[in-house]
């Protein structure tokens, strides 16, 4: 029996947890993702344009042309350059760009790691709004930072029945580092009552009440020059002026799928009936089923009717996993369902559904453990001889 550790320690490396991907964020499923890969916008995910159409906004001094975009090494560059373009049907003096994601929905985590241009008259933002026929204003700001002020953030949500009358927002400003000489990370989370914007995974603002949106809105990102707020550039602006960006992610929260019965307790995707507790590693149950003789020592697993031979011990620390069984009828499976009476033994571990949202690899099926316990049985016999 001296290949028994050899199998056991290949069993438990067989399944171990695979690492999580950057994108993964528990709680959340992914919606919308793009890493920049490839060598141009991708039409699939973006339009190079206002979804609403073309105007001169905001008094701002740049046409929004198609041309404006790099993509490269997993960056994309919004470029603005000074240089004469139409657009609207007029003639500027300076050119950028500006991107509307495909992506329409109503609540989720939205989040991009980005770094800003420096300079007078730069104005680039990061965005959400209403998507087209929506009723009123519905607009978020996750970042706006003007160049000559480029430590400073702006996050602001808008609401009102219209831009000219009725509009009313709630904005506010975090001084933090020069977001022009690195990349940083722009996160916010919209629900149904409330945005929370964080900068680098950290909360800097949080709205309640009136104003949050109820509507299906988009992402924009965009690099305005001039403009009412910013003012125009002047000799000392760094052309051309780079808006780049890492990535941009979206997500919608994970639906709650817990089922509590008969005073079951169970974590977030579980379920529990009849009493059945699962709680900080599990308790085994007292006496619990065993052949003639038999005995069960704390956190020991036994499949359904499982029976273990004469004077047969299951040892300390027993895991359930997929499909696995515990005590008279008890079941752990995908979706970590415990039935009644069953118990998991100290240290158990259930995939799929117990509350983590990390990637996990899957855990040793029934056949395994009952082998596993033959082994273990089979070995403790010997050591008794």
């Amino acid at each position: 029996m001296r290949f028994l550790p050899i199998a056991v320690s290949c069993l438990l490396l067989a399944h171990s947890s695979a690492h999580a991907a950057a994108w993964d964020k528990p709680g959340w499923q992914l919606t919308f993702q793009d890493e920049f890969d490839g060598v141009e916008v991708e039409a699939a995910k973006w339009v190079k344009r206002y979804k609403w159409g073309e105007a001169q906004i905001n008094g701002e001094l740049q046409a929004y042309v198609d041309d404006a975009f790099q993509v490269q090494n997993g960056i994309l560059t919004i470029v603005g350059e000074k240089r004469t373009a139409t657009y609207a049907g007029q003639t500027f003096q300076y050119a950028s760009g500006v991107l509307c994601s495909v992506l329409e929905q109503m609540y989720g985590y939205f989040e991009a790691r980005v770094k800003v241009p420096a300079g007078q008259g730069m104005w680039p933002a990061f965005w959400l709004l209403g998507t087209n026929g929506s009723t009123g204003v519905n607009e978020i700001d996750i970042h706006e930072i003007l160049g000559h002020q480029p430590s400073t953030v702006h996050m602001t949500v808008h609401w009102g029945t219209d831009y000219n009358a009725g509009h009313q927002s709630d904005g506010s400003s975090w001084v933090g580092p020069d977001f022009s000489a690195d990349f940083h990370t722009f996160g916010l989370e919209w629900n149904p009552d409330s945005i929370i914007w964080t900068i680098d995974g950290v909360e800097r603002k949080r709205h309640t009440g009136a104003g949050v949106p109820q509507v299906e809105m988009y992402l924009i990102a965009n690099l305005a020059i001039g403009g009412a707020w910013p003012g125009a550039p002047d000799g000392t602006t760094p052309f051309p002026g780079l808006y780049q960006v890492d990535y941009v992610r979206a997500y919608t929260r994970v639906p709650d799928a817990g089922v509590t019965s008969n005073g079951g307790v169970t974590a977030t995707g579980g379920a529990t009936t009849n009493g059945g507790i699962t709680g900080n590693g599990g308790v085994a149950v007292t006496g619990g089923v065993a052949g003639s003789g038999g005995a069960i020592a704390t956190g020991g697993v036994v499949a359904t009717g499982g029976v273990t031979a004469t004077g047969g011990v299951t040892g300390t620390g027993g895991a359930t996993g997929s499909g696995g069984t515990v005590g008279s009828g008890g079941t752990v499976g995908s979706g970590g369902m415990v039935g009644t009476g069953g118990a998991t033994g100290t240290g158990a571990t259930t995939s799929r559904g117990g509350g983590c949202g990390c990637r996990v690899a899957g855990t040793p099926s029934a056949a395994e453990l009952m082998v596993f316990v033959i082994l273990v049985v089979a070995w403790r016999r010997r050591q008794r001889h």
